[in-house]
């Protein structure tokens, strides 16, 4: 994974593991997965202290997890 989290910020550390590693379809799909999971886990930790929020675009964002998991 380090390699997709380098790649993903525009790093390069110069070893050899980077040099020689490469990010497969099939990597990127898992890693954005594995981002998508905590994404919307931090959402529904931020509607289980409030299913509002003064920010609009943090509302917003609450108000379109909300409907996607029903509630």
């Amino acid at each position: 994974m380090a390699v997709l989290q380098d790649g993903r910020m525009g790093h390069f550390d110069g070893s050899v593991q980077a040099r020689y590693s490469h990010i497969t379809p099939a990597m990127r799909h898992q890693f954005l997965a594995q981002l998508t999971r905590l994404w919307k886990a931090a959402l529904d930790a931020r509607l289980a202290m409030a299913s509002h929020s003064p920010v609009v675009v943090l509302d917003r964002l609450l108000e379109a997890r909300r409907k996607e998991v029903g509630e």
